[in-house]
């Protein structure tokens, strides 16, 4: 499954699309697709590293 990851603090060019393992729903639980999501002012600063001493890449 592939999904958008920042492997390094920066701009827009930081995020890259990554393939991760697909997630299987287990018991009690079911499986979502997205097919957009928002993009907040908080993940910017995350990404651009302005909130690197609470999140770690």
């Amino acid at each position: 499954m592939r999904a958008v990851g920042v492997i390094v603090y920066g701009g827009p060019e930081a995020l890259e699309v990554v393939e991760v393992p697909e997630v299987h729903a287990g018991l009690g639980q079911v499986r979502v697709r997205i097919y957009a999501a928002a993009v907040n002012p908080t993940d910017t600063m995350a990404r651009n590293g302005s909130r690197a001493e609470q999140q770690k890449v």
